[in-house]
């Protein structure tokens, strides 16, 4: 490993919390931080941003999956992207921890989703994607199969980039260690082309299971 601080998180998570996870979000008031991204159409998009890591969680998240160098393009049978799973950093137990301190309870909240299910049985596919001009620079519309996803903008050395939701005519572009939430099925989204740089996000397939599907 190459930052051995992301890994603290089972020997002290009050620590891990104050370094990793911005202050807004640990006051965990939802109605807050939680805003709902602006649609073209002068209507609700449904799509919602709120600030969740630190820059340096996003700057080591990077060169952690940098390090371990085990991109894929084929783990998704029809929207392939260049991406890794967290899990082979194994860094998916701290990602599940930090989602169901602060992620699945804000999505409940946003939605009123009532019951444990929508907290102590979720389960998320979580992974980095990384974009690139000359490898993959965007990724075609399309529909995840969770009952909600969430993206998390690591990094902002790119050009072009972005989630656009066709139906909502929303276009969703986190800076640093915001989140972007939506709800499936009814946001289809395509992951918008970059021309310079690299664009790097951690995205996660949200749900009471485990499925596979598309990413932004």
């Amino acid at each position: 490993m190459l930052h051995p601080e992301l890994y603290t998180y089972n020997i002290d998570w009050t620590a891990w919390k104050e370094r990793f996870i911005r202050v807004e979000t640990r006051s965990r008031d939802w109605d807050m931080i939680a805003r709902e991204v602006p649609s073209d159409m002068n209507m609700p998009s449904d799509v919602w941003n709120w600030p969740l890591f630190t820059e340096e969680f996003c700057k080591m998240m990077i060169e952690e999956a940098e390090y371990f160098d085990a991109w894929t393009v084929d783990r998704h049978g029809f929207y392939a992207t260049n991406d890794m799973l967290l899990d082979a950093m194994g860094l998916d137990d701290m990602y599940e921890k930090v989602f169901r301190e602060f992620v699945y309870p804000c999505a409940a909240h946003i939605w009123k989703l009532e019951g444990d299910k929508w907290n102590q049985f979720m389960k998320a596919e979580n992974f980095i994607v990384r974009y690139q001009p000359a490898i993959q620079a965007h990724l075609n519309c399309h529909l995840d199969e969770s009952h909600y996803s969430l993206t998390i903008g690591l990094n902002n050395e790119f050009k072009g980039g972005g989630t656009w939701f066709p139906r909502q005519k929303t276009i969703a572009k986190p800076d640093i260690g915001e989140c972007t939430l939506f709800p499936m099925p009814t946001h289809k989204h395509a992951g918008m082309g970059i021309t310079e740089g690299k664009r790097y996000i951690i995205v996660s397939f949200c749900h009471r299971g485990g499925r596979e599907g598309g990413t932004s």
